[in-house]
C-alpha cells in the first residue's frame, strides 16, 4: 500500500497505520518493560539517561553499550505478527504493511523482513518484537538482596545498555541476549 513508484507510505496508509496504532498501544504500553523508553508515550531520551545514571551513581559498574544492528530493517515478519493477537483483518493490514516493499536508488524490493520504512506503525511494532528482552535478563539475574550481584537493562529504541557490578555477568548477558535475538531476526 505505498505510494506509486517511490515507496512511501500514502496519506490514507499513514492515517490508517496511525488508527492502528492508536488501537494497539493501550494493550501493548501495559505490558511492555519499565525500563524500555523508546517511541513510548510520555517518555523520552532524557528518562533512559537519568535511568542510567541512576543505577550507575553509587559505585562501580561494567557497562555493555549496544545497539542492536538493523533493527528496523530485519525483524521477522513472522516472529513479530505471532506476538500480535488481533482481528484477521488488522492482521491483514500489518502483514500488508510490512510486506510493502522499499524503493532504494530507483529499484524496488520486496520486503522479507523489517518493518515499513517511514511507517507511523514502525515504533510500536518494534517495541513489540523487542518485548521479552529486558525480562530475560531481569529472570536471569534479578536482584534478590543487596549482596548478589545483578543486572539491569535499560533499552531505547534499538539501544541499550546492560548494567552490572560483575564483568562475568555482562558476558552472559551479552550472550543470552544474542540468542534470544536470532529468532525476532536480528
Amino acid at each position: 500500500m505505498k505510494k506509486a513508484g517511490i515507496g512511501i507510505p500514502t496519506i490514507q496508509d499513514r492515517a490508517r497505520q496511525a488508527l492502528v496504532k492508536s488501537a494497539l498501544e493501550p494493550e501493548w504500553e501495559s505490558r511492555f518493560e519499565s525500563t524500555s523508553y523508546g517511541f513510548r508515550p510520555g517518555r523520552f531520551a532524557h528518562d533512559a539517561i537519568s535511568r542510567i545514571y541512576q543505577s550507575i551513581n553509587k559505585g562501580g559498574y561494567y557497562i555493555l553499550d549496544a545497539d542492536i544492528a538493523k533493527c528496523f530493517d530485519r525483524i521477522n515478519h513472522d516472529y513479530l505478527l505471532s506476538k500480535i493477537h488481533c482481528s484477521s483483518s488488522l492482521k491483514r493490514d500489518l502483514k500488508q504493511w510490512l510486506k510493502a516493499g522499499v524503493l532504494d536508488n530507483g529499484v524496488f524490493e520486496n520486503t522479507e523482513t523489517g518493518t515499513p520504512q517511514g511507517g507511523v506503525i514502525s515504533p510500536i511494532l518494534a517495541n513489540i518484537a523487542l518485548l521479552g528482552m529486558i525480562r530475560l535478563i531481569e529472570k536471569l539475574y534479578p536482584r534478590k538482596s543487596n549482596y548478589r550481584p545483578f543486572a539491569r537493562v535499560i533499552r531505547y529504541a534499538d539501544d541499550f545498555v546492560v548494567i552490572s557490578e560483575d564483568l562475568g555477568i555482562i558476558e552472559q548477558c551479552q550472550t543470552a541476549i544474542t540468542e534470544w535475538l536470532k529468532p525476532v531476526g536480528l
